[in-house]
């Protein structure tokens, strides 16, 4: 009865054992710290919307107070890690889980995917490049910008004319002056006298229905006549 028992309960055991040795193998844990910029930089600092991300996401991972990141039972393969940072970038690692040891390259742009130039240490210590920029800064007043302006350039030459053209007249010629000044009036538009309104209106109103009622009695006499 004893060895009906244990027989199903061996081979279950071994089935486990089995299993947890498949798991040991084929999965494993990468993990490391994530850097604030500049000299005296905390990672207190970091935003708490801060990830850390594997294959483009999936695997994630938050970041704890001093900056550390995990991840656990990752199976074997090649992995692209990114920083999800609001405040800096960080770079980019390519970590590839192996049967015995976990690498991790620096990959930059351009890179060849079968490269495995710039190694990294394990834990992974990653240092923002820079601050993350999401404007473009306002320039601000320079005088070369009123040289480029047009309107300026237009009233810069009036106020030029306008104190150099009076010295230039000074100094011409009166034959030319008078010259100068038909040719200003041969320029000039001929002025048109404007009807007065009131009298035009006027007229339609009264004189002109006066005068056409008037015709036909004056028609009428020079034929009596």
């Amino acid at each position: 009865m004893k060895s009906i028992f244990s027989r199903p309960i061996a081979a279950l055991t071994v089935a486990v054992v089995a299993l947890l040795s498949l798991s040991s193998v084929s999965a494993a844990d990468v993990s490391g710290y994530l850097v604030g910029y500049g000299e005296n930089a905390h990672p207190r600092e970091l935003s708490h919307q801060t990830r850390v991300l594997l294959s483009g996401g999936q695997y994630s991972s938050m970041i704890t107070k001093d900056g550390k990141f995990t991840f656990t039972n990752v199976p074997q393969g090649t992995y692209l890690l990114e920083v999800q940072s609001p405040q800096y970038t960080y770079p980019t690692i390519k970590v590839t889980l192996g049967e015995k040891e976990v690498k991790a390259n620096l990959v930059s742009l351009g890179y060849d995917w079968s490269n495995n130039d710039n190694p990294l240490q394990l834990p992974l210590t990653l240092i923002p490049r820079a601050p993350t920029t999401y404007f473009i800064p306002r320039e601000g007043f320079k005088i070369s910008s009123l040289f480029a302006n047009p309107m300026m350039l237009m009233m810069g030459a009036s106020v030029l004319m306008l104190f150099v053209l009076p010295k230039l007249m000074a100094n011409m010629d009166p034959e030319a002056m008078e010259e100068m000044q038909g040719m200003q009036e041969d320029m000039q538009m001929p002025s048109f006298e404007m009807p007065d309104i009131s009298a035009t209106l006027a007229k339609f109103s009264t004189g002109g229905a006066s005068s056409s009622s008037s015709s036909p009695q004056a028609a009428s006499g020079k034929k009596r006549q």
